[in-house]
């Protein structure tokens, strides 16, 4: 029998245990369109807002609040229940304000956000130059933005004003940084950088030591 479209829903069994959502409660959940974010570090916002910050009981209430315009991400308001977020991203619910982020054992949570104010922490994945020469960095959200004058390496982290569209701040990858394991299997520790070893990153973590790969991990 042919296949009449792409199913609108993922099987609960499928939903990756970085997500952290009521077991056996779903025999369905909400499949989000492909972002940036990787497929086991990301949710739908209707999920979000339902079952990690619970702010909404049941998927109705979580597309209403989304469709009245009361939801944000990263200072846009958004209405597609098939949005997905993920690690870094700002929310903002009726005018207070969250960031998705990561607990100590690489889950999805969500944090209350007082300090961004329209600020976004970015690793910088690549850069280039356009044909006009400007140099153009490539950041882990998806996006892109022009270096301006800032002395930028691969790897740092940039803070964009999310309403200019501008880098704001460089924050260099170097030894004594803080910096979070965003993906891989120490995805959620956090420490102090101790030393950068070729692709690699030592970090104390509460007493344990911890080598991770720079491409997964983000300075603070």
């Amino acid at each position: 029998m042919a296949k009449h479209g792409e199913s609108k829903h993922a099987s609960r069994s499928s939903i990756t245990n970085r997500i952290v959502i009521p077991r056996k409660r779903y025999k369905y959940y909400f499949r989000p369109i492909p972002s940036s974010h990787k497929k086991h570090y990301s949710i739908a916002l209707p999920g979000l807002l339902r079952d990690v910050m619970k702010i909404a009981s049941n998927a109705r209430e979580a597309v209403f609040l989304m469709k009245q315009g009361y939801v944000k991400v990263d200072g846009k308001i958004v209405k597609d229940k098939k949005r997905e977020v993920g690690f870094g991203d700002l929310i903002s619910v009726k005018g207070e304000d969250f960031k998705v982020w990561l607990n100590d054992r690489g889950g999805l949570t969500v944090v209350s956000d007082e300090e961004s104010k329209g600020k976004k922490k970015l690793k910088v994945i690549s850069k280039h130059l356009d044909k006009g020469g400007i140099l153009i960095l490539s950041l882990s959200d998806g996006s892109n933005v022009k270096a301006g004058a800032n002395d930028v390496n691969i790897n740092d982290t940039v803070i964009i004003d999310l309403a200019k569209r501008e880098v704001e701040k460089v924050i260099p990858m170097e030894q004594g940084r803080d910096v979070i394991v965003f993906m891989g299997k120490n995805a959620g520790k956090t420490g102090k950088i101790r030393e950068i070893s070729g692709d690699d990153v030592e970090f104390d973590a509460d007493g344990e030591k911890v080598r991770a790969k720079i491409e997964s991990c983000m300075v603070l």
